[in-house]
């Protein structure tokens, strides 16, 4: 299993539009850490390098082609009222970033439509997602999840020396697997994360299954209360930029 790689998702319709940009960085900045690409066609239609990995999502994670074609169709009509009734849509992600468990220790998931500025030091990694922690996020408090970058731990075990990650995970893609994101607010990656986040925060003291759950919160939300908070957070701004929607 590797240390650390980063992990992202998706389709060549994608790639033309952004992801080759995300690609075209990655190679150009020399990232230290291999990069794992889940995508939902041909793996051979993307540019080959020795530090880059496609997968076949749908291969690698078959539930998560079953949701999309059991909803697809709800998917449609609630996307013409808003981007966040549609499940489908967001739904890749989670069950790429789940099966990344297989590849790495530690792993950090970057939307396809990020770029990256410069190589990122080691250290930078270490102060991102310390050993004592599950997620490194970017929580809004009041608002959701900004979820285009987040840092997983797969080592960190609960007091029943289960893998704590691998817990996360079942309730995570539970949303889908069982259509239970339908239950939540919106229907996004990100109100399905924030569900799982929050109970496993109201149960860390309560069970040991839950138990040893830590997060560190990324960026600068509580003061300027800026949505861009990627963009917004020296931390991480100087080496990635994350192009979201039309910028």
């Amino acid at each position: 299993m590797i240390k650390k790689i980063f992990v992202t998702t998706f389709n060549f319709s994608l790639f033309e539009k952004h992801a080759n940009k995300l690609i075209d960085s990655f190679i150009k900045t020399d990232q230290s850490l291999k990069l794992y690409c889940y995508v939902e066609d041909n793996v051979d239609l993307y540019p080959k390098n020795k530090n880059i990995v496609y997968l076949n999502l749908f291969t690698e994670q078959p539930l998560c082609y079953k949701f999309i074609e059991r909803n697809k169709e709800k998917s449609k009509i609630n996307s013409k009222v808003s981007y966040l009734l549609d499940p489908v849509r967001f739904s890749y992600k989670v069950f790429a970033q789940s099966d990344a468990r297989k590849y790495s220790e530690q792993f950090f998931y970057i939307d396809a439509d990020t770029e990256f500025l410069s190589k990122i030091p080691n250290s930078w990694f270490n102060k991102c997602l310390p050993e004592d922690t599950l997620l490194s996020i970017y929580d809004r408090i009041g608002y959701y999840t900004e979820a285009g970058f987040v840092g997983f731990n797969n080592l960190l075990l609960n007091k029943k020396k289960q893998k704590l990650l691998d817990i996360f995970f079942t309730q995570y893609t539970n949303y889908y697997i069982y259509d239970l994101i339908y239950s939540l607010p919106a229907f996004t990656d990100c109100h399905a994360l924030d569900a799982t986040r929050s109970r496993f925060m109201f149960l860390k003291n309560y069970t040991e299954e839950h138990s040893n759950y830590k997060e560190k919160i990324l960026g600068n939300w509580l003061k300027n209360k800026n949505l861009d908070v990627m963009d917004n957070d020296d931390f991480i701004n100087q080496y990635i930029k994350h192009k979201k929607g039309n910028k």
